[in-house]
């Protein structure tokens, strides 16, 4: 008769290195999204309502948020493997529902630079969900190290 070695059962409340995994993914995918906001505020935004002018640069700012969105999902997906199936799509679907918002009162307000940058948030956050979920499903379950006897 063969005898064969059965693998340790997982255990009912994830480990701490698993809950800090995650927590730096969904960290990642929140900060990422937030480049867009830093630059307007850096470079100064001015008047207020409809008469609100954004700098000269604005659209490099925009082109920034969706590589920024999408290496921080690309890095999350590295990081928590498959356990960031759940913490990529939560924390970019927050920052889907601002571009929403941004874009409605964007259209409202007609002020076509609030209307496009919620335009490039939802986008990236699409394109990053996507590209951090594809990576995270690929990447198979996260390493746990061996117990030591």
């Amino acid at each position: 008769m063969q005898q064969l070695e059965s693998a340790a059962l997982p255990t009912a409340h994830p480990s701490s290195a698993r809950w800090m995994r995650v927590s730096a993914a969904v960290a990642l995918c929140l900060a990422g999204p937030a480049v867009s906001v830093a630059g307007v505020l850096a470079t100064g935004l001015s008047g207020t309502a409809a008469a609100v002018t954004f700098p000269p640069g604005f659209w490099v700012t925009l082109v920034a948020t969706a590589a920024a969105t999408i290496l921080a999902a690309v890095l999350a997906a590295l990081i928590a493997r498959r356990d960031a199936l759940g913490a990529i799509p939560a924390a970019l679907g927050l920052w889907f529902v601002v571009g929403v918002g941004a874009g409605i009162a964007g259209v409202k307000l007609s002020h076509p630079g609030l209307a496009h940058w919620g335009v490039v948030v939802i986008a990236a956050s699409v394109t990053g969900a996507a590209a951090g979920m594809v990576l995270a499903a690929r990447g198979g379950r996260a390493h746990t190290p061996p117990i030591a006897s």
